[in-house]
């Protein structure tokens, strides 16, 4: 606070053609005197707000961003008292002494519009003349590729909502439950399963004075649906974000990092379930504009402890660095400004929309097969809902990698819509859209909830083909179906899925058979006695599959995905031969 103080007694006292007048005169009018007096007043009420309120960085750039326009009205009123001061006393202006003083008020007066103009500058016209540099500061690489394909072991089922309705029962059972509220809930992974994991922090002033610590935070697996979340308050965290005055967060990183760029917190526990605060810290490469992380600051909100890393030597149980923040400004410097602003408004050639979910957020965290925690959206050309690719940035590294072997597939707005329609009826709605790899072929994973946020089905939507839809109670019972369809589609385009969707033969004697329904369709289940492998046979693909009984023996291909659960592409009865 006292640098921000410093700097503005500086500008509105150092920095005023009034005060060198006031100083100088050997008569000094009161008022003046007052006015003087009135500045220092202000230095001190913005040097307290800019300072100790907002937390400014102490930096050229903020000096530049945050005094300067203060400074601009503090100028004009004192140019325009200074000017009325001169008028009153002109006739008193005798000597050539007192002319040099007034070329000295005036050079201190032409200073002050020069840093103003320098504002207007850099806040107006400069940040339109940087958006190309932007574009080369995300260092994109382009993958023509598929991504990976998902260990369906451990796609997400939980949607945010969901999560969030599981932590505020919990939060109701804490004593004086009324102190609390629930922090951002943010998707992560410990010890090698996700959850949504939230601190509980003050609900306001006053809480926090009578709390003065909150009892920990809340995690609920994104994985498992019949888990009701879990309240860990082993941990009593004094130094949280929603503290004040010496407990807050901010504050006590700013004590100790005075000239550092905080661009935003995430908060994690690690793999013993300590709680730490994880603070991105970096740079901007252009003025004010384009962030760079270049750390953290990890942060014990118990002890108030706090230790600054590299994004190289960062503790491996941190899953991201790059703030969600950081990630969409990132895709809207790729996606906008390839040929700089003046194509944003007239040639508009490679641009594209990033899609704006409908959670408000730009960019989903998600955990891809190698592990990582990356920040997923999708890319699509402007005014339509047909996908040019999608990105990924790596939550830890920043590394962004932009595929663009999916293009003309549909966007996560198509397959909401998709899942919106098939639920019409029980007016439920698809949320947080996640584009996989699942059996060889980009799938939108949708968990669908009704209007409390309560999980109702899991929908899977192929992202070439919008009409594929498959959804189920759990997310076997969708991926079975899911199976089942694509199986059905493969067989009538000749096209079988890639990847570890591996075309295999058997035949065998049938040992049971049995008929069940998934996605509203029939479905033929056999198991064979040289096979733990359910196979599942669409009626509509094998017009013979109804009259299968056990002892029959068949000739069958089928996508191997390494699953129990099984469709089968083709299905010869070699007992009917037929």
């Amino acid at each position: 606070m006292l640098f921000w103080t410093g700097c503005f007694v500086f500008f509105f006292l150092l920095a005023t053609p009034t005060f060198w007048k006031w100083a100088n005169k050997r008569k000094k009018k009161k008022w003046i005197g007052f006015w003087q007096l009135g500045k220092a007043g202000l230095a001190l009420i913005f040097g307290f707000w800019i300072g100790y309120l907002s937390l400014a960085d102490h930096n050229i750039s903020a000096l530049v961003s945050k005094l300067i326009p203060i400074y601009l009205i503090i100028l004009i009123t004192d140019a325009f008292l200074w000017s009325s001061f001169r008028e009153k006393n002109k006739k008193e202006k005798e000597t050539k002494k007192e002319t040099k003083k007034e070329e000295k008020n005036s050079i201190w007066f032409g200073i002050g519009v020069l840093l103003a103009l320098t504002w207007i500058f850099m806040t107006c016209i400069f940040p339109l003349t940087i958006k190309k540099d932007l574009y080369n500061l995300v260092h994109v690489q382009t993958n023509q590729s598929k991504m990976q394909v998902m260990d369906i072991k451990h796609i997400p089922t939980v949607p945010i909502e969901s999560a969030f309705y599981k932590a505020e029962k919990l939060i109701g059972g804490i004593p004086n439950s009324s102190y609390y509220k629930l922090g951002d809930l943010t998707r992560q992974k410990i010890n090698g399963e996700e959850y949504w994991v939230a601190p509980i922090e003050f609900k306001g002033f006053f809480q926090s004075l009578k709390a003065k610590t909150t009892p920990g935070y809340i995690k609920v697996s994104a994985e498992r649906q019949d888990d009701e979340g879990t309240l860990v308050d082993s941990y009593h965290m004094k130094y949280v974000p929603s503290a004040y005055f010496g407990n807050s967060m901010a504050r006590k990183i700013r004590e100790k990092y005075p000239h550092d760029i905080l661009f935003g917190e995430g908060f994690e526990p690690n793999d013993q379930g300590t709680p730490y605060y994880v603070v991105a810290v970096g740079h901007y490469a252009k003025y004010r504009s384009g962030e760079v992380v270049d750390g953290a600051v990890l942060v014990n909100p118990q002890t108030g402890e706090m230790q600054k890393y590299t994004i190289k030597n960062m503790p491996s149980f941190v899953d991201y660095v790059i703030p969600s923040s950081v990630a969409s400004n990132y895709n809207e410097y790729q996606a906008k400004y390839k040929h700089g602003f003046w194509n944003t408004l007239f040639g508009k050639q490679d641009i594209s929309d990033v899609t704006q979910w409908s959670s408000g957020e730009e960019v989903l965290g998600v955990y891809g097969a190698d592990g990582h925690m990356y920040w997923f959206t999708d890319h699509t050309n402007p005014g339509s809902t047909s996908m040019v690719g999608y990105t990924l940035m790596d939550g830890r590294t920043g590394q962004f990698t932009y595929y663009t072997g999916s293009k003309g597939f549909a966007d996560g707005k198509a397959s909401l819509n998709a899942v919106h329609n098939t639920f019409k009826k029980d007016q439920w709605t698809g949320t947080n859209p996640i584009l996989y790899n699942i059996y060889g072929t980009e799938t939108w994973y949708i968990p669908v909830i009704d209007s409390n946020g309560l999980l109702r089905k899991i929908a899977m939507v192929n992202a070439q083909n919008p009409q594929i839809v498959a959804y189920g109670d759990t997310k076997q019972e969708a991926l079975d179906g899911y199976k089942l369809l694509l199986a059905t589609a493969n067989n009538q385009n000749n096209a079988i899925p890639t990847d570890k969707s591996d075309l295999k033969e058997i035949t065998g004697k049938v040992l049971r058979v049995s008929t069940t329904t998934m996605n509203g369709e029939n479905v033929i289940q056999v198991l064979l006695e040289n096979s733990d492998k359910v196979f599942n046979i669409n009626p509509q693909q094998a017009v013979y599959a109804s009259f299968i009984k056990e002892g029959d023996v068949l000739k069958m291909s089928y996508s191997d995905t390494g699953e129990t659960m099984i469709s089968t592409e083709t299905v010869y009865n070699e007992t009917l031969k037929r």
